[in-house]
């Protein structure tokens, strides 16, 4: 069977990516890799078409330069005994972009290339701000706000909120991750990462960006709420688990809400003259 250059580019990707699996001491960052893993599965999606069409290929200095900096990438991982980070991923997909493609490829692979970049940027940025302590506490007035509408009596003391469990008091504390600041950054800039290159009207695009963001700051206010109701109804260990993974779930439902919404709104519509209007007709010749 033979592979084509799209789909042997799209293996190239997934075994890249997963090939620190299998070196001891090394693997992969999960909750990068599955932000990644996304963002260029919808990007992907969205593109394939234009992916399949492309006709340039990389030279041999290109394939050399790429495989290159991948195999700096995985010594350094295995030098320093570190996981396949955002940036390890960033570097070895433009990595593979150029040896397959070439350099002329950038005004395709620009947008999931520019998301890793603005992605890694605003994790950096987070990393150096200090805790969000009013918007800890802000959302944990709110959780003890909520609970109350589903018969849960709750107390709040700062950022932690004090729930009247049957069991006992169940105390649970909304820590500086539990804003979702890292969340509402990935998923915001997934929401709009694909609508990046459509031509639409600067205003349009402004009121689209905002509502990715927003819709993904509320989003993870839903996604606390489950949380505390988990904790509450089903446990402490089957709530650290919707700790970890019901976020995604929410954000993923939302992105492709979103998408739905933002091409409707966003792609020009046509007009109804000229829509009503068929190809032409070859004119009947009478013999």
């Amino acid at each position: 069977m033979r592979i084509e250059r799209p789909q042997a580019f799209l293996l190239g990707i997934a075994a890249a990516f997963l090939v620190p699996l299998a070196i001891p001491r090394v693997g992969i960052d999960f909750t990068y890799f599955f932000i990644m893993f996304l963002g260029l599965a919808a990007w992907f999606t969205l593109k394939w078409t234009a992916v399949k069409s492309l006709s340039t290929r990389g030279g041999f200095l290109e394939i050399i330069l790429g495989s290159s900096a991948i195999a700096v990438v995985y010594s350094y991982k295995i030098f320093t005994h570190t996981r396949l980070g955002l940036l390890d991923m960033l570097i070895i997909f433009s990595a593979l972009a150029v040896g397959f493609y070439g350099f002329r490829s950038v005004k395709l692979f620009w947008v999931p290339a520019s998301y890793g970049i603005v992605l890694l940027a605003g994790y950096q940025l987070e990393a150096v701000t200090p805790n969000f302590v009013l918007l800890q506490n802000w959302m944990a007035g709110i959780m003890a706000s909520a609970m109350p509408l589903v018969g849960v009596g709750a107390a709040v003391s700062g950022q932690y909120v004090t729930l009247n469990s049957p069991s006992g008091p169940l105390l649970l504390d909304v820590e500086g991750a539990c804003t979702g600041v890292q969340g509402i950054i990935a998923f915001g800039l997934l929401s709009t990462m694909s609508v990046l290159d459509i031509k639409a009207r600067p205003s349009r695009l402004v009121a689209v960006f905002a509502v990715g963001f927003i819709g993904a700051f509320l989003i993870n206010i839903v996604r606390l709420f489950g949380v505390f109701l988990a904790f509450e109804y089903l446990g402490v260990d089957f709530g650290t688990q919707v700790h970890i993974y019901f976020g995604y779930t929410l954000f993923i439902v939302w992105v492709l809400i979103f998408w739905s919404l933002a091409f409707k709104y966003l792609m020009p519509r046509q007009s109804p003259a000229l829509a009503s209007i068929g190809p032409p007709v070859s004119p009947m010749r009478s013999n």
